[in-house]
């Protein structure tokens, strides 16, 4: 008669908590959610990349740092549909008795290389956010605030990529778990302080920074539509928060099958914090296909009235140089007329019309 409980090296088996009459598989959630992924992130960045080569013919430092977080997401989920093909989304007892011990090891293993990759991911998706903001924004209360969230973003990255490799002593303690001298340290633990933080600071990059866009003189509508843009990122915190919630499956008994909605997760997570950081770089490409969709109402009543604003309306961000404009604009000491987050994303400021308009009335 099979025992209930036994060890397997310093591992505690205990057969009561299986449920072995399931004969379920997600291997094929594994693969429809990564091919999907691959597929959405690689259009949604190839043409964010477009917008800032073709129509912006410029190319920024949060650009190379979402493709750095692109390039770690394609591996990350690349690695999850390899491991399909070593026991990933399969319950234990349903693999090879011979070779059971073997195939788990390696999927561990795979297990073990998904999280230094989504490390990687979400810590240079986040500078990439970072660096953005800090193109637009002067403010020093806000360029302080987002350099230490900086910080803090790169040393939750440096001591993830060392707590994932150095939980177990030896390192291969990590996924030999017939060795009885490994010794752990609670790696899931570490996960919910370090998923609870990542959290935390995706919440502020998306709030921050909505009043001083508030702030840009524009219509209620646009300033409207452009804080959603930057705010959009919550989406990804949803992901974050579910992801959370499933942290205690990469440590269930039936580690092959049970650590699947997690690692989906953790990908579905990487994948949309790229996509929404993304998307409001795309709308100078849709003013281009739907350019009445994105006119401004006041700026063309503006530009109906005077022959001057019509040219204005055209070339105002290029030619008007900053200290040209009026000192009473207490945004341009925050938002950097020259990156001016209104002309990148597609708008022409309301105000810089007027305001040419009556200087050359003058």
């Amino acid at each position: 008669m099979i025992p209930n409980r036994f060890l397997v090296g310093s591992l505690t088996i205990d057969l009561s908590e299986l449920d072995l009459t399931d004969r379920r598989s997600n291997v094929a959630s594994v693969r429809i959610a990564n091919i999907i992924l691959i597929t959405l992130v690689g259009l949604i960045v190839g043409l964010r990349l477009f917008v800032r080569a073709y129509l912006l013919r410029k190319i920024f430092i949060d650009d190379v740092l979402i493709i750095i977080a692109t390039i770690f997401t394609l591996v990350l989920s690349s690695v999850c549909l390899a491991a399909t093909n070593h026991g990933l989304g399969t319950h234990v007892w349903l693999l090879g008795v011979a070779e059971i011990f073997a195939t788990v090891k390696r999927c561990v293993q795979f297990l073990y290389v998904c999280q230094v990759f989504y490390a990687c991911a979400i810590a240079f998706t986040k500078l990439s956010i970072i660096a953005s903001y800090l193109r637009f924004v002067h403010d020093r209360f806000f360029r302080l605030t987002m350099f230490l969230t900086g910080l803090i973003v790169i040393g939750l990255w440096l001591t993830g990529i060392f707590v994932v490799i150095f939980q177990c002593s030896p390192v291969s303690g990590a996924w030999d778990f017939e060795n009885p001298d490994r010794k752990c340290i609670d790696f899931i633990e570490y996960l919910y302080a370090s998923s609870v933080i990542s959290v935390a600071i995706d919440v502020v990059l998306c709030i921050l920074p909505c009043p001083y866009l508030w702030k840009l003189k524009m219509p209620l509508k646009q300033r409207i539509i452009l804080c959603l843009l930057f705010g959009i990122g919550l989406v990804a915190c949803v992901a974050g928060i579910v992801r959370i919630t499933k942290l205690d499956t990469l440590i269930a008994l039936d580690v092959t099958f049970g650590s699947v909605l997690c690692l989906n997760l953790s990908v579905v997570e990487c994948s949309l914090g790229i996509v929404c950081v993304s998307i409001p770089a795309l709308r100078p490409l849709a003013g281009k296909i739907f350019p009445k969709a994105f006119r401004s109402n006041v700026s063309n009543h503006s530009s109906e009235k005077t022959p001057i604003a019509m040219g204005v309306q055209r070339s105002a961000a290029a030619s008007i140089a900053p200290e040209s404009r009026p000192e009473s604009r207490p945004e341009s000491n925050i938002i950097d007329s020259q990156e001016d987050p209104s002309k990148e994303y597609g708008y022409i400021r309301q105000d810089v019309e007027i305001d040419i308009s009556y200087e050359e009335r003058g």
